[in-house]
């Protein structure tokens, strides 16, 4: 019962009701399903830009912590809403995770920025279906 109630505050919150007639408009309110797949894209984000020149492993080793935390996060707060996107979301992080953990600690950027890029890439894919799918 609790996870129906979490599924329909998840999809009713990521819009804004009108306000009445004669007052301001409140400052819109985001859903925590909405601010968890930002906080993932930004993590998401962060990860891709650490694969530059003269990143070491253990630097791309904390930025795939964070992704992993706020998929964590995003995973907790869409609940069952939304299932398909949330499996296909899961499918492509756990892809990603499996590629960061396959570097070898010996390996250099170049030989691992290349696909790692794409498997974050289609996390991020995956992730805007899903952020699509509950109107965020």
């Amino acid at each position: 019962m609790s996870a129906l109630g979490a599924a329909l505050l998840l999809l009713a919150g990521c819009s804004t009701p009108s306000p009445p007639a004669g007052t301001s408009s409140p400052a819109p309110s985001v859903s925590p399903a909405c601010a968890a797949a930002d906080a993932f894209a930004d993590a998401l984000t962060s990860f891709k830009d650490t694969l530059k020149p003269g990143a070491t492993v253990d630097q791309i080793r904390a930025a795939r912590d964070q992704v992993v935390k706020t998929y964590d996060e995003l995973v907790a707060a869409t609940g069952s809403a939304a299932k398909e996107r949330v499996d296909a979301v899961t499918s492509a992080e756990a892809r990603f995770t499996a590629a960061v953990n396959d570097v070898p600690d010996d390996a250099t950027l170049t030989e691992a920025a290349a696909s790692l890029r794409d498997e974050a890439a289609n996390v991020q894919a995956a992730l805007s279906d899903l952020a699509t799918e509950v109107q965020c």
